[in-house]
């Protein structure tokens, strides 16, 4: 009898699967179900019925489409071949029973992806990484810390001023008439972001590994916030009190009211700061020969203490982070694993000679790192998760 219950839990499992409607749990005991030679005549009927309906064909469309996208788009150029642009194409996978599992477990679970290359061997589970979520730790004035999250909703009053969490969202109303003023820092780890409206109306998306110090209300002759990191900034108008964005001691970003991007990690050199909207100055220093003045679509870019003007900027690139996507356009494969390592908080490790290449195209930031992984296999760019959350390159 109760070979028979596992029978009708294996079936009830899988038809639940076919539904997208399986929890993470129910997934992993389908797994253990699928590597168990017990259930494997039962498995492969239900696959093989499956197949004959044409179902694992719908379940390849929809659950690969947006990666099929991806590769469709992805290309790279080698730069022994400046002027030759390869296109990435896949080819639908054999409708063997175990790539539909795989198809299906991976789309369910985010967490696990099932293989088998031949029908003998057991099916194992392969470690993967979420992609990064919204989250965020907040240092308050007395050096107390909270922890926020996607779920968060909370409400903390500072003072004269309130804070209220709201799932990725954190916004700040102060009274005005308040004297003295503290300071809060927002900071996302790697492999988080989070949005900050700050008491003043002005709103600012932080990317990972980014932190910004800002007071919890605008009293003086202007405001002024710190930044490292990366950060998108839609600045409130205020002519009375000019806003002002200090990049550590490297460099400060002016404005009145406007919308801008900073990119400016300290394992980076050059400072960037591009401007989607408004008019903002930005200097290194008091020397007139360190001050740039930036007009819509433009880029300032700051190094050595230098700061130099960039007329033509790919917008879609510097902004899509916030958009939800990596732009690879131009990039070598040490400035994409770069973004990567940060998103899904992992440390690159190369193994030999780093390969001289250009990339191109665009990545959903929702997709795991193993479907990361195979969209740069289709590059040419071979990488594997090694232990201590290292992401080693072959």
């Amino acid at each position: 009898m109760e070979d028979v219950f596992h029978e009708e839990e294996l079936r009830g499992l899988f038809d639940k699967f076919l539904q997208k409607a399986c929890t993470e749990t129910e997934v992993r005991k389908l797994a253990t179900y699928a590597a168990d030679q017990q259930f494997a005549r039962i498995w492969q009927e239900m696959i093989e019925q499956v197949d004959v309906e044409g179902t694992a064909e719908e379940l390849y469309s929809r659950h690969q489409q947006p990666i099929d996208k991806v590769f469709n788009k992805l290309s790279f150029l080698a730069e022994e071949q400046p002027e030759t642009q390869t296109s990435l194409r896949i080819h639908p996978l054999r409708r063997y029973w175990w790539a539909a599992a795989a198809i299906v477990l991976l789309a369910a679970s985010g967490t696990w992806v099932l293989v088998q290359r031949k029908p003998a061997q057991q099916i194992a589970a392969i470690y993967d990484k979420a992609p990064g979520t919204d989250k965020a730790v907040l240092t308050l004035a007395d050096g107390s810390v909270v922890s926020l999250d996607s779920m968060g909703k909370q409400q903390l009053v500072q003072g004269n001023s309130t804070v209220q969490q709201q799932g990725g969202t954190l916004q700040y109303k102060a009274d005005a008439r308040a004297a003295g003023t503290s300071f809060n820092t927002l900071t996302t780890p790697r492999g988080g972001q989070f949005r900050v409206v700050l008491p003043d109306g002005t709103a600012v998306w932080l990317n990972a590994a980014t932190s910004l110090r800002y007071p919890t209300a605008f009293n003086g002759n202007e405001r002024v916030v710190t930044l490292r990191g990366e950060a998108y900034f839609e600045v409130a108008k205020d002519p009375q009190q000019p806003f002002r964005v200090q990049v550590d001691d490297r460099a400060t970003v002016e404005v009145l009211g406007t919308n801008f991007n900073i990119h400016a990690y300290s394992d980076e050199s050059p400072i960037s700061t591009t401007l989607l909207d408004g008019k903002v100055v930005m200097k290194t220093g008091d020397d007139p020969d360190r001050r740039v003045v930036l007009n819509p679509l433009q880029q300032a870019v700051a190094d050595n203490g230098k700061v130099v003007l960039n007329r033509t900027v790919n917008i879609d690139q510097v902004m899509a982070w916030k958009n939800g996507m990596f732009n690879f356009d131009g990039l070598d494969l040490r400035q994409v694993l770069q973004q990567i390592a940060r998103w899904y908080d992992v440390e690159i490790v190369f193994e030999g000679k780093i390969p001289t290449r250009k990339f191109g195209g665009e990545i959903q930031r929702d997709l795991s790192l193993q479907q990361v992984l195979r969209i740069l296999e289709k590059m040419d760019v071979k990488c594997r998760i090694g232990n201590g959350n290292k992401l080693i390159v072959m």
